[in-house]
């Protein structure tokens, strides 16, 4: 560990006591405030976390010397600070307690109090992190890159067995900057709730703090061959962050839409910018813009309808077994699911049944929704295989293709993707993801924009299979950004048609019937038959954070419709 030294003139010190701003971080008054620990040198078990009375509660149990834990509370502070209060209820046990910051960069910084917990019952804490003080991982560039991502409450061992409970609560920061610099920056919707249904010219109410103007746009499939509108801009925001505009939604197509708030700020000499992605269902808007065509998609030339699903069905058929048209777990048996909320279980969450009472499927008009929850850690898959081997499965030459819809957020992972049949096979299968989107911008996401990965994988196939699996992925040009491609607009934006076909030379990937990508067929794709996969997934196991907080907890997915068509093989 190094130390940094960060001098504060008496100037300046004069400056920040004349003008300093608080603000809360963590009261623990809402019931979904994340609670989480760490410890080193005793069993996990030795520690726990509950939010309750407005505070949280941690309990420990130290066994000796060289023991420490850490309580992290997750943050978003955008402007630098120089203190941190908060209220901790003492249990006179004698344990040492610090405070380290996580950055931007990754970047721990910790910040030594060389003080006990001496006392009982509340006491107010404050402890200043503009001095000199220890770094470790991250960037290592020796200074506190904004954002902060974590405040964290290191507590060390008296150095004798210590079981007993401490509480902390009203986390605060302090900062020359106004609450609107350390707070603001993130744009967010009161009204209308996030995925409601909207009729006609709709008032939009929103809070932009940080901000003081923002542009809104939309993307109008009914205005010829389709454009993205600038519905309001430069809007203006108040002191306190609110603004809204007029939405015209009978102008757009009926069914679902997504409006993009963008803001744009500088703070601390650097631009900052902010997308927030409402997605509505338009119940009064125009109608003729979706459902499958009469005519084959050119890549289809030639061969036969083999499956197709409008979803314009008044009842949806999902479940297990061969009465269903589809599976709602990953084939054979859902041991592979793979939908997570971040809460690091291993397994994770399996995805959620269509007979559960958190059944994520609904027909909607003449689409198929899939939702994310968060409240109900529910998300959605649907499989054309069943674990038993029956329900639909094409043959190279072959070609798939759905039209869908899918939520921009942190940690939303939606997908359209193929597996040759792995029911009855002891090893090998190929699986061709044709989208797999990952949702979220800005720092710790994966920035999503128009970009999504097209990734072919040979899985279980030894030296062999990595090799081909390899050469395919070097001639796929991930991350696929669409506007580049020629396509109208991003995946989160409006409906688009995604498409692979496999021959027995070629497996070609297809955006809007524009070739986006190719490679050399896989053997077992030449002669397994494959089954389609489209899923709603968080993501943890894509490596990233989940976050729908801004979104109230609530992501749509809608299925315009899914077509397979089967050629002949070659004689």
């Amino acid at each position: 560990m190094k130390k940094v030294l960060r001098p504060l003139m008496i100037l300046l010190a004069a400056a920040t006591l004349a003008r300093a701003d608080t603000m809360m971080i963590q009261d623990f008054k809402k019931p979904d405030a994340k609670a989480s620990v760490w410890i080193v040198g005793v069993p996990n078990e030795n520690a726990s976390v509950a939010v309750a009375d407005n505070a949280l509660k941690l309990k420990y149990h130290f066994t000796g010397a060289n023991q420490y834990l850490g309580v992290p509370v997750p943050v978003d502070v955008k402007a630098p600070i120089y203190a941190v209060k908060f209220r901790l209820f003492g249990d006179e046990s004698g344990a040492g307690y610090n405070l380290y910051l996580t950055d931007a960069g990754g970047e721990t910084h910790k910040f030594v109090t060389h003080q006990k917990i001496d006392w009982k019952g509340w006491k107010e804490i404050d402890i200043r992190v503009d001095g000199s003080h220890e770094i470790w991982g991250g960037d290592k560039n020796h200074k506190i890159d904004y954002p902060l991502k974590d405040i964290v409450f290191e507590i060390g061992t008296p150095g004798k067995d210590t079981n007993s409970e401490i509480m902390f609560t009203d986390i605060r920061v302090e900062s020359s900057a106004s609450e609107a610099e350390m707070r603001g920056g993130t744009i967010t919707v009161a009204s209308p709730a996030y995925c409601a249904d909207i009729n006609g010219d709709t008032k939009v109410d929103f809070n932009a703090l940080g901000f003081k103007t923002i542009t809104v746009t939309a993307f109008n499939a009914a205005s010829g061959k389709g454009v993205k509108e600038t519905i309001a801009k430069n809007v203006p925001v108040d002191d306190k962050g609110n603004g809204s505009f007029n939405f015209p939604a009978s102008r757009f197509p009926k069914g679902p839409l997504t409006l993009t708030l963008s803001g744009a700020r500088t703070l601390n000499g650097k631009e900052e910018k902010d997308n927030c992605y409402l997605q509505v269902y338009n119940k009064g808007g125009k109608t003729g813009f979706t459902g499958a065509p009469k005519t084959p998609p050119p890549a289809a030339k030639g061969m036969k309808l083999a499956f197709a699903d409008d979803f314009d069905s008044p009842k949806l058929s999902i479940g297990k077994g061969p009465d269903f048209k589809y599976y709602d777990h990953k084939p054979p048996d859902g041991s592979q699911d793979f939908s997570d909320w971040g809460t690091g279980r291993n397994p994770p969450f399996p995805f959620t049944s269509f007979d559960k009472p958190n059944n994520p499927f609904a027909q909607m008009d003449t689409f198929l929704r899939i939702r994310g929850q968060q409240s109900a850690k529910s998300t959605g898959i649907l499989s054309s295989l069943q674990g038993d081997g029956s329900g639909f499965k094409a043959t190279a030459p072959c070609y798939f293709e759905c039209r869908f819809i899918a939520p921009n957020a942190p940690g939303s992972w939606p997908a359209f993707w193929l597996l040759t049949d792995n029911t009855g096979h002891p090893s090998g299968c190929d699986e061709l993801d044709i989208i797999e989107a990952y949702g979220g911008e800005g720092p710790g996401n994966p920035n999503s924009f128009d970009k999504y990965m097209i990734c072919p994988h040979a899985w279980d196939q030894g030296e062999a299979g990595k090799k081909l699996e390899q050469d395919a992925y070097k001639q796929m040009p991930n991350p696929h950004e669409m506007i580049k491609a020629g396509v109208s607009s991003a995946w989160y934006e409006s409906f688009h048609t995604y498409g692979c076909l496999i021959t027995e030379t070629d497996t070609v990937y297809y955006c809007d019937d524009i070739e986006v990508g190719r490679h050399k067929t896989f053997p077992i794709s030449k002669e397994r038959p494959h089954y389609f996969l489209v899923n709603l997934a968080v993501g943890g196991i894509s490596g990233w954070k989940v976050d729908l907080d801004r979104y109230n907890g609530v992501i749509d997915m809608y299925v315009d419709y899914i077509r397979v068509y089967q050629g002949e093989k070659n004689k």
